[in-house]
């Protein structure tokens, strides 16, 4: 790395010291392959076995708070919606600044709007003007309609289809292979279950684990 590429560089602290830290970390190290981003300080987790040591090669730095000095921005790596979302607002209190983070493999449609600290993941795609919120994690393999709105904290898991035109509330979860026809809502904070058929607009909060008919 040249010391000017080294300018451009942002530290960062990965919140989360599980699964999908290993898995951010994993997707940052793409990024960085093809163009030097991000320089991974840490993990921060609050588990009381995951204060000090290492994980996924890199020191465990305690809570966020405690490790704000050592970086300038973060990732929030945390798969719970609600939790993500807390875990955000701290790190924001604390000094720091999301980042979002693309994988190199993700199509992103000229004109789309990332909202900051939100997650793309290896071979989605985000169709012309889509809209993801703060802290969205679109994971592997989504794709993202024309002109969909994804809320703030909302998760898309691997596989899944939003039609273009749908809308999707704060906190939604659309579990594995999910998917939404054309321009239905979803409420905030839903749950559509893996392999689920959004066929009509879901109710804020609702459950739905089958065909929506």
């Amino acid at each position: 790395m040249t010391a000017e590429e080294d300018q451009d560089v942002k530290r960062v602290l990965v919140i989360g010291a599980s699964g999908f830290g290993a898995e951010v970390a994993w997707v940052i190290g793409r990024m960085n392959a093809v163009s030097p981003t991000f320089e991974i300080v840490g993990f921060c987790d609050d588990a009381p076995g995951k204060q000090e040591g290492q994980f996924c090669g890199l020191p465990l730095l305690g809570r966020v708070e405690s490790a704000a000095g050592k970086a300038e921005g973060f990732v929030c790596a945390v798969g719970s919606n609600g939790a993500r979302r807390v875990l955000t607002e701290r790190a924001l209190e604390a000094g720091l600044v999301p980042v979002t983070v693309v994988d190199p493999t993700a199509v992103i449609a000229p004109g789309t709007v990332l909202g900051c600290g939100c997650y793309v993941g290896i071979g989605s795609v985000v169709s012309v003007g889509a809209r993801l919120g703060e802290g969205a994690l679109v994971n592997h393999g989504v794709t993202v309609g024309h002109d969909a709105e994804i809320g703030d904290y909302a998760q898309l898991c691997p596989g899944v289809r939003v039609s273009g035109g749908c809308v999707l509330g704060e906190g939604v979860l659309m579990g594995s292979n999910a998917c939404a026809i054309p321009c239905v809502r979803v409420g905030a904070w839903a749950t559509v279950g893996a392999g689920a058929a959004v066929l009509r607009d879901v109710d804020e909060k609702g459950l739905f684990v089958r065909l929506c008919r």
